[in-house]
């Protein structure tokens, strides 16, 4: 059956799969798929099975929704296609088993824990960072080779040596080669931003330090679900790939995650306490250790290093380095998730910078994750809507030509839009040679309807001023109009095309005042005369007929 793998910001991995026709993803409750992360939206996206596959809609959702990075409306999936939903990522898959981990190298078995063996056990906490430091290590090492070099630190003949000598020197090549990794792995996360190809190739690192014959990495899923999903392996000898899978040892993981401890076990075949871990035993590992990843005070993962080898036994010292660059791997997890974070805040600021005005946008940025999330999403409210026109502007663009016509109307808007902006106002659309703006949408403010007359006091100045600098040819007249009501806000229309805007029959009456209105006259509505009627020099022009109405408006029009 068609399945869907969730890949959380943290790396966490867990399958849902599509039993019905349609299902709805999203962070509500009420969704078949939910995904509880701020950046998805109460309905997201939803699947829909046709008849030949499945659909995948965005519902209008804040964040978007993309496959293989670009953003789409509507698409027929295909086998192995990469969704992504807010910043959780999604993999939806056509088979009848469910959907695989990234790597499919990896079993995992449970077996029984016994109480007695050969097994050290590690005490290992979220803000451990290991006991070497990197500091440390090259004071210890007191030489200037790069790792590569540090077999010129041992002589031709190291048997000859002193065993305390040789003990040194082994030691200083471990050290100056564990400095290299740890150096390497904070280079490496400034280069390569894909999250896998950083894990790989930090397991290519901790290879170059203890000589390991299997090795992987995997990542926690959801609690509930107890979902445990390999993301990395890494072979010793590449020739082995092909001949079977590792079998993980679930007792081994399930101990590491849940006591939250680091386990290294230097005889695993005579170890008593894994006696029933027939991954061990089958695959003939001798030594193995696996230490934890941290998020904060949660263990998210583990990295699992295996030898099959008699005269290959892990030490404690090979367990404090997996533990050391354990701390790392996990750094690069979380940096990982922060620059996605970054990222995604971004491209809402880019999508915010369209309709708002840079102090819109700070408040709510600065309005908490629920704020940034639910900006967006259609919702009743108080507004002020301001539609302003040009008068005449057919017969004036019969006898000018198009790009004339193009760089008049823009330098217009764009005066117009920078004021609109000054005065906290929204911009809603430009609708051929008019201009909606919204005050009030999305966020509400007492003084919204005085604020949308003082931008329009300020366009008629602004408009004078132009005017003085125009041919007579090309001069031009505005009229506005303006009214006050409860509106719908929000993204409305189809599944192929949203757009932030109101509704409801105050913005029918702000148009309408607007068509009514005289060249440069500003009329209001009944409702914004209310709020503003002590602040401005106003008049009454009475009850007017307008059209899409039985009944007659008052109309009242602003001075100045």
């Amino acid at each position: 059956m068609p399945n869907i793998q969730v890949t959380n910001t943290d790396g966490r991995i867990s399958n849902f799969s599509i039993l019905k026709d349609m299902i709805v993803i999203g962070r509500s409750e009420e969704n078949d798929l939910v995904l509880p992360d701020q950046s998805v939206s109460r309905n997201h996206a939803r699947i829909t099975k046709e008849e030949k596959g499945y659909v995948l809609t965005d519902l209008g959702s804040f964040n978007g929704t993309k496959v293989y990075g670009k953003p789409i409306q509507s698409i027929r999936l295909k086998n192995n296609d990469e969704i992504k939903i807010g910043k959780i990522m999604l993999k939806f898959t056509t088979g009848q088993k469910p959907a695989q981990s990234p790597v499919q190298t990896v079993v995992l078995t449970k077996e029984r824990e016994q109480e007695k063996g050969h097994s050290t056990i590690i005490e290992s906490r979220a803000d451990e960072s290991g006991r070497l430091d990197s500091q440390d290590l090259l004071i210890s090492t007191g030489i200037g080779k790069s790792p590569e070099e540090s077999d010129s630190l041992l002589p031709s003949d190291k048997a000859s040596q002193p065993p305390e000598v040789r003990k040194e020197l082994l030691s200083l090549e471990r050290m100056n080669k564990v400095l290299f990794v740890l150096y390497e792995i904070s280079r490496q996360l400034h280069l390569i931003h894909d999250f896998n190809e950083l894990l790989k190739k930090i397991m290519d690192l901790i290879f170059m330090v203890i000589d390991a014959d299997y090795g992987f990495v995997i990542l926690t899923g959801d609690d509930e679900k107890d979902e445990l999903a390999p993301v990395v392996v890494k072979y010793k000898d590449d020739k082995v790939k092909g001949k079977g899978g590792i079998r993980a040892s679930r007792t081994i993981i399930n101990k590491v995650v849940n006591d939250k401890v680091a386990l290294l076990t230097t005889d695993a075949m005579a170890d008593t306490r894994l006696e029933q871990a027939q991954s061990l035993f089958s695959q003939k590992i001798r030594s193995a250790m696996c230490v934890p990843l941290w998020k904060k005070n949660e263990v998210i993962g583990v990295i699992q290093l295996d030898s099959v080898r008699f005269n290959n036994q892990f030490t404690e010292d090979d367990l404090e380095l997996l533990k050391a660059i354990g701390c790392q791997m996990a750094m690069v997890i979380e940096q990982a998730s922060l620059n996605e974070q970054i990222r995604e805040e971004e491209q809402m600021i880019s999508r915010l910078e369209r309709y708002h005005s840079p102090q819109i946008i700070e408040m709510i940025l600065k309005g908490g994750q629920e704020t940034k999330e639910n900006i967006m999403e259609p919702k009743d409210l108080t507004a002020t809507i301001f539609f302003t026109d040009i008068i005449g502007f057919t017969p004036l663009s019969e006898h000018m030509p198009p790009r004339e016509i193009n760089l008049l109307l823009n330098q217009f808007f764009s005066r117009m839009t920078d004021i609109i902006f000054k005065h906290d106002g929204t911009l809603d659309k430009y609708i051929g040679d008019s201009l909606m703006a919204v005050f009030g949408a999305p966020i509400e403010k007492k003084n919204d309807p005085e604020r949308a007359i003082l931008a329009a006091l300020e366009i008629k100045r602004e408009l004078t001023a132009i005017m003085k600098k125009t041919e007579p040819g090309k001069k031009f007249n505005i009229r506005i109009g303006i009214n006050t009501g409860r509106v719908v806000a929000g993204n409305i229309g189809s599944p192929n095309r949203m757009e932030y805007t109101v509704i409801g029959d105050p913005v029918n009456i702000a148009s309408r005042l607007e068509s009514i209105a005289e060249p440069n006259q500003i009329l209001v509505g009944e409702e914004t005369y209310k709020h503003v009627k002590r602040k401005f020099k106003i008049k009454k022009v009475g009850p007017k007929k307008v059209k899409g109405r039985t009944a007659e408006v008052m109309v009242y029009e602003v001075l100045g």
